[in-house]
């Protein structure tokens, strides 16, 4: 009897398309906010094939999923907590510290209506600057002057998921230093709870919805115990069309949360392995760069110039014009910081 495919089986042959899924999922992001920040139609494809998620959740939700597998991963391969701690800090910050600063002191002197001198008096451009810096769970939207005219005058709406990551991170590092994690019974216990437990202590803090933090707190997990158990996970196809069609049949009701992020989990481990091996022309993405972060990071405020210079658009234009000006960015930000970063591990070691 030949033995199902499984997670394990994708892991051992050594590729997978996570580079490309998490860009296709950065590009996803970019679309979903379109229709926001253009303030024009049409609506999200996903809104109207009757799915009761939008294309920019779709696209954190696999995030989460991809996030929680390799960064369990990274830990239970060198359990050591200065090597993780200084992997995750040169993966996310300088990037992003990059982004704060670039949209503080260069993107909004050119589209602020203020005066330049009033503009840098202004405690709040200042406060974008050291309350985003601080990666705390509340952060600024807003720069003096910039982007008010438009139907959505905030700077950069992706950054919000950011400290959430964070908090993640510092749970699996937790069960790590604690011997839980290499335990997978016990894991699998902690892990669906500590999340939750995590987001509902820092609620009252929270700047966007609880129900939001605990999906991704979830999916993260969700994540995480796929890489514990993944030699007895399936991965198939048909498991990923399974779920998806029990979700699409139990829409409106409670089970469709449930069974629409088991159908994204597949999804993610089947598009990364399954069509990730080793002949895969799809694995020749590999070869340019991880240009996902630097996509996900730019897209809204390259979103928020088109707007500027164009004026109102349909959403799709406004997401094909911002893909194409947030692209660019993405590239030099993998190769002139995020990936000279990631070269500082070793030196650190």
């Amino acid at each position: 009897m030949r033995r199902y495919p499984t997670i394990a089986d994708g892991v051992a042959q050594g590729s997978d398309n996570f580079l490309l899924l998490r860009f296709l999922a950065a590009a996803l992001v970019i679309y979903g906010h379109a229709p926001s920040i253009s303030g024009q139609g049409p609506a999200d494809l996903f809104l109207w094939l009757g799915w009761s998620s939008y294309s920019g959740e779709i696209a954190v939700d696999l995030f989460f999923v991809v996030s929680g597998f390799l960064v369990s991963a990274s830990w239970l391969r060198r359990a050591h907590l200065g090597a993780f701690l200084r992997a995750r800090v040169l993966r996310i910050v300088p990037a992003y510290a990059a982004c704060i600063l670039v949209c503080a002191f260069a993107l909004g002197p050119m589209f602020t209506t203020l005066p330049l001198r009033d503009y840098y008096a202004d405690s709040q451009t200042w406060n974008y600057v050291l309350t985003n810096l601080h990666f705390g769970p509340r952060l600024a939207w807003l720069l003096s002057g910039v982007f008010t005219d438009h139907p959505s005058a905030v700077i950069n709406g992706s950054i919000w998921t950011l400290p959430i990551e964070v908090l993640m991170y510092a749970c699996v590092a937790a069960l790590g230093l604690c011997g839980v994690l290499a335990r997978r019974n016990a894991a699998t216990f902690l892990l669906v709870i500590l999340g939750a437990i995590t987001v509902a202590y820092f609620r009252p803090m929270l700047s966007a919805p609880f129900t939001d933090y605990l999906r991704m707190a979830a999916l993260f997990a969700l994540g995480s115990l796929c890489w514990l158990w993944r030699e007895r996970i399936p991965n198939h196809g048909v498991v990923v069309l399974i779920f998806v069609a029990l979700a699409w049949a139990t829409a409106g009701t409670l089970f469709y949360a449930y069974l629409f992020a088991l159908a994204e989990v597949a999804f993610v481990f089947w598009f990364a392995y399954r069509l990730g091996g080793t002949q895969s022309p799809l694995r020749r993405f590999n070869s340019f760069g991880d240009y996902s972060y630097g996509l996900y990071l730019w897209g809204y405020p390259a979103q928020q110039i088109v707007v500027t210079l164009i004026g109102p658009q349909s959403a799709l234009v406004n997401a094909v014009c911002g893909f194409l000006i947030a692209l660019p960015l993405a590239v030099v930000s993998w190769h002139v910081i995020e990936r000279p970063a990631l070269r500082l591990k070793s030196r650190w070691a």
